[in-house]
């Protein structure tokens, strides 16, 4: 037999007696403010390099492939989903579709941590503290969860593979559709980002060890055969992917964070103020990133549910689980050190898995000891409420002038440069290291700077044997390509370190520079130089 699962239906503590249904319809209206100031954020958050790489295939694959045909060093499962994004919402622009996407891998993650933690702690308070903890985390409100990236979208799916396995082994039901969507959500994960690979081995130990009162074959038919089917349909496309051309996508995805990725990084890391290169540097990031915040408070909390298991050693813990959740919260701190160089967003991984933990801590406790952790539960949001709020409610603000936002500027940045190539009468390529502006006008960009500047950067750390798996071309290269095919404009202004070729050749024949509204970003302000159809171009 297992624990009844806690339910607050009595006392002073609760949250659906007395005045409780007022309590419950308060809380229900500051979340949906909380969701609102949260989209408003990613709406409006700065662009970031990386939607370069991850947000533009959403455009290049209606007619490219991944790998083949433009640079991109991660596996596809981001891309893809992006892509999808873009075929159902692209009509509201392409950065806006993909936010939107992000904006729905945070539902999937608030609505997963909610109720498992209110489920297996049997206390909606810290269901809503999980909630509250996640939204107000200084990591996930920075690049980590706010940009078109596949820093968050993998997240989502981890949480939801953990919760329902977790859930299933503590309740001993082991249900084959759980369990098999646990499998298919871990695989999702993976897909989207390789480092969360580091939940497969725990979940995989656990499988064949809990629930504890099963025979060993029964957790081989119950809970490992439906999880391993889940996560085997998961990863068809990435296999197929992978035997299609194994060569082409181990460049990519290994071979780049292997080698010219760290050469580039160790060469300009003065660059980068947010960079750890070493150990002791991402110490420093790791440090900032877990203990701060609202996610020191949850971790406060966790310690002390974990106290109060220790002083009652007679509580009928839910030791496996609780195990298998500490262990995969340790496999991804360590695998957050693994990839170098270190940013901030790598540290955001095991910040999903800590309310998950304080619930299966407080699971045990009785009624009346939950009852008297209310206060503690409800001081726990209004403390990370006011440590977020600054960064929260400009979110609300911005949904009053959404035209304002940074996805509506990049829009009618790209319909400017759009409207500035159709009055010169010019057509082709436009060359720049923020392609996401003339994507989201349909305009061509080249294929070498389909996704960045992330290619054209490590050109000259380039192997012989990778520089022939990628769409890449340095300086000289791109230079000879503009004298081939001549750009329509150049896009510049963001990166004055890797734009002074393209400059100079532009000045050098005859591009004139057109004045374009929204163009300005965190990187700059834009310069449009539009080719001068007035004179012939000629090569420099």
């Amino acid at each position: 037999m297992t624990d009844a699962p806690i339910t607050l239906q009595r006392g002073r503590g609760a949250l659906l007696s007395g005045r409780g249904s007022l309590t419950v319809a308060l809380a229900g209206i500051g979340l949906l403010l909380l969701l609102a100031a949260l989209f408003g954020r990613i709406m409006d958050f700065g662009i970031r390099r990386d939607e370069m790489l991850f947000v533009a295939p959403a455009v290049l694959l209606e007619s490219q492939s991944l790998y083949a045909d433009f640079f991109y060093n991660h596996v596809p499962y981001s891309a893809w989903l992006f892509r999808a994004s873009a075929l159902v919402f692209g009509d509201i622009g392409v950065l806006f579709s993909a936010r939107l996407a992000v904006f729905g891998a945070w539902l999937l993650l608030l609505g997963t941590s909610y109720w498992s933690v209110a489920r297996l702690s049997g206390s909606p308070l810290l269901g809503l503290v999980a909630v509250v903890a996640l939204i107000t985390s200084e990591t996930l409100l920075g690049q980590a969860g706010m940009a078109a990236s596949n820093n968050l979208l993998p997240l989502a799916f981890s949480i939801l593979a953990v919760a329902l396995f977790v859930t299933e082994v503590v309740d001993e039901r082991t249900r084959f559709a759980p369990l098999c969507v646990a499998g298919l959500s871990l695989s999702i994960a993976i897909g989207m980002k390789v480092s969360a690979v580091a939940i497969m081995p725990p979940l995989l130990v656990a499988s064949l060890l809990l629930p504890r009162e099963m025979t060993f074959g029964a957790r081989l038919k119950n809970v490992l055969f439906p999880a391993l089917i889940g996560a085997l349909i998961g990863a068809v496309p990435l296999f197929i992917v992978l035997m299609q051309a194994p060569e082409l996508f181990m460049a990519h995805v290994v071979g780049f964070h292997t080698g010219p990725h760290v050469a580039y990084w160790d060469a300009f890391r003065h660059t980068e103020p947010n960079l750890a290169m070493g150990v002791q540097g991402k110490v420093l990031l790791a440090y900032g990133g877990w203990l701060s915040g609202s996610v020191l408070l949850m971790a406060l909390l966790t310690l002390a549910a974990g106290w109060a298991a220790v002083l009652r050693p007679a509580m009928r813990l839910p030791v496996g689980a609780a195990m298998t959740v500490l262990a995969i919260l340790a496999a991804s701190m360590i695998m957050s050190f693994v990839p170098t160089p270190g940013f901030p967003q790598y540290y955001a991984a095991p910040i999903v898995f800590v309310p998950l933990l304080t619930a299966l801590l407080v699971r045990p406790l009785a009624r009346a000891e939950v009852a008297f952790l209310t206060p503690i539960f409800a001081a726990s949001i209004m403390l990370m409420l006011v440590l977020a709020m600054p960064r929260l409610a400009p979110g609300l603000a911005t949904l009053a002038s959404p035209e304002r936002t940074q996805v509506a500027q990049i829009a009618k940045g790209g319909a400017g440069i759009a409207a500035a190539l159709d009055k010169a009468g010019v057509e082709g390529p436009v060359a720049t290291f923020l392609p996401l502006y003339p994507l989201e006008a349909g305009l061509d960009v080249y294929p070498e700077l389909a996704t960045g500047q992330f290619a054209y950067r490590i050109d000259a750390f380039l192997t012989p044997e990778l520089a022939a798996q990628y769409v890449v071309a340095g300086p000289d290269a791109m230079i000879a390509r503009f004298a081939q095919t001549p750009p329509a404009a150049f896009l510049l202004g963001y990166e004055p370190a890797l734009e002074g070729p393209f400059q100079d050749w532009a000045i050098a024949n005859g591009y004139k520079q057109v004045d374009v509204a929204g163009l300005s970003n965190r990187y700059g302000e834009g310069v449009l130089l539009v080719r001068d159809t007035g004179g012939a171009a000629h090569d420099e």
